[in-house]
């Protein structure tokens, strides 16, 4: 507490795009969407230098220590993991602004009594018209046209309408939900692949990962949307992508390790897989000699397809907002993370 009141720090980090960084301004705003709270609210907002705290300034800790000895909730990226309960005796809650959290991971840094949560769902409007565009550029061959300009050369390549095409999902949470949704509302089959099995009423069928192959045989396309931990890393590999039929598409905007890039790019030279469309990647930026750079009909994004320049930010806060109501309340609090899953 803060004087009395509620205290909500939120650290920005001059390594992140303006997109991930809070202004006094949007604070503003944000008492203003909740002028019941106007008063019972201090926001303070710090700034380190980059993103790993290795990388942090003396100056930076210092800040980011001095505010945090009387913050209730903090809003960031990354945070100093040790003897948290010494320098913020009063936190309560860590509210990450990514969905995943590996960077962050495992969890056993977190002391009793603090829960953390993340940005599940901040992200649906923009991934929505990124997933719908997706699916379009893979099902009228997009990747292909662009590396063929690319080299110069006239490919009049051909394809049929989107409708009726299966969709495979893996990992129908959040982001995989909307994937769904938008499949659906172009007519698409829709496969989801999620491990417990749950019910989507956008998905026709879910089966559990044991049942993959079973679902990779029937797709046109596949996307990808499974957070990333010991389970998922490379599960997207020689064998996995060898139960793809070779017209069939890939799309991954969850995390780069899940995906074997050396075996996904000699898939794509090999012509055993039609195009691809790639968010992230295992090094971000991804470096200058990379291979990726030169495989075949394959779409590089720069990890920009669900953060919303305008929107994210407020999303953001309104979502810490909400979370602060829940406590106060007694109810749980909206994307609280399952520390011993790790997400």
């Amino acid at each position: 507490m803060y004087q009395g009141k509620t205290h909500i720090h939120i650290e920005n980090s001059d390594g992140s795009p303006q997109v991930f960084n809070a202004t006094w301004q949007q604070v503003q705003d944000l008492l203003d969407r909740n002028p019941d709270l106007k008063d019972e609210l201090h926001f303070t907002i710090g700034c380190s230098d980059a993103d790993p705290v290795a990388q942090w300034s003396q100056e930076d800790l210092d800040e980011y220590y001095g505010y945090m000895k009387t913050a209730d909730i903090l809003v960031g990226y990354t945070l100093p993991q040790q003897n948290i309960k010494e320098y913020a005796p009063n936190l309560k809650v860590i509210h990450f602004i990514s969905s995943g959290v590996e960077h962050v991971t495992p969890f056993d840094w977190v002391p009793e009594g603090i829960t953390v949560v993340n940005n599940r769902g901040v992200h649906l409007p923009k991934s929505g018209e990124s997933f719908a565009m997706f699916l379009y550029m893979i099902n009228a061959g997009i990747p292909r046209l662009a590396y063929s300009q690319k080299k110069g050369k006239w490919d009049r390549h051909f394809t049929s309408v989107i409708k009726g095409k299966t969709l495979v999902v893996v990992g129908v949470g959040h982001q995989g939900g909307e994937m769904a949704r938008q499949a659906k509302r172009l007519g698409m089959y829709v496969i989801g692949v999620n491990s417990p099995v749950v019910e989507n009423e956008y998905c026709d069928e879910i089966l559990p990962v044991e049942r993959m192959k079973e679902a990779f045989e029937r797709a046109d396309i596949v996307s990808l949307h499974v957070p990333l931990t010991d389970a998922t890393r490379k599960m997207i590999n020689e064998e996995t992508l060898s139960w793809l039929p070779s017209h069939a598409g890939l799309i991954n905007i969850s995390r780069g390790p899940v995906v074997d890039e050396k075996a996904l790019h000699d898939k794509l030279v090999a012509g055993e897989l039609a195009c691809a469309i790639s968010d992230v990647f295992w090094q971000e930026p991804l470096p200058a000699d990379h291979f990726f750079w030169d495989t075949p009909n394959l779409t590089i994004l720069p990890h920009i397809s669900s953060d919303d320049l305008v929107n994210y930010i407020p999303r953001t806060l309104d979502l810490t907002i909400r979370n602060l109501r829940n406590a106060r309340e007694g109810k749980p609090l909206e994307n609280e993370l399952d520390l011993a899953r790790g997400y």
